[in-house]
């Protein structure tokens, strides 16, 4: 199936199953309450377009490019969104946004989401390796079960966020705001490390 989506400007409600658009242009498009299952978007450029209540399952929009797309309700289950600068598009506060988007079993690595306002952001059993969290807003955010080996958070806000399970994280305790934040061990120890202390084993206990 070819990329029905250059033509029209408004969908809604549609299922698009296995539609090839790579490298294509879209420009201004607006998608409500759509499905695209098994679709390739690689390399695609989505410009100034709106996602509603939109799901994304098993495709491949890696090194896609969103300036200035505007995502709400949006799930991506089991894709492949490698190499995508999130920062291009509209997030949180700046459309009133309460839910910016769940990320559900899939590969994110080498994205970047610096200075986002994403809370309540879902990012669960997915692989985020090599991804930029700096300064990015992640109140509530639920990390579980996800791969975040050389992944960066600084100076991130991880208010109440859930890291339960997830591992390869690197995260400064005194860089980063970390209130009711949760984690799970063994992974949490990863958390002294930042810190001015000494550990001392069973070994110098008298």
């Amino acid at each position: 199936m070819g990329c029905s989506l250059l033509n029209g400007e408004e969908f809604s409600s549609q299922t698009f199953k296995k539609i090839q658009c790579p490298g294509e242009r879209l420009e201004a498009k607006e998608f409500y309450e759509c499905q695209f299952i098994d679709g390739v978007f690689t390399e695609a450029t989505f410009d100034r377009c709106r996602f509603i209540d939109c799901t994304f399952q098993g495709c491949d929009l890696s090194l896609a490019r969103v300036p200035g797309c505007t995502f709400r309700g949006v799930t991506f289950e089991k894709s492949k969104l490698v190499g995508i600068d999130w920062t291009q598009a509209v997030w949180g506060r700046k459309q009133g946004l309460l839910n910016s988007a769940a990320f559900v079993e899939c590969t994110l690595n080498y994205s970047t989401f610096i200075a986002t306002e994403m809370p309540r952001l879902r990012l669960t059993k997915c692989v985020a390796r090599d991804v930029d969290f700096a300064e990015a807003t992640l109140t509530s955010a639920d990390f579980t079960g996800t791969d975040l080996t050389d992944s960066r958070f600084w100076q991130t806000d991880l208010t109440e966020a859930d890291f339960t399970g997830a591992s390869g994280y690197a995260i400064s305790a005194t860089l980063n705001t970390l209130k009711k934040t949760k984690f799970s061990l063994p992974e949490a120890i990863s958390l002294l490390y930042s810190l001015d202390i000494v550990l001392s084993g069973d070994e110098d206990r008298v």
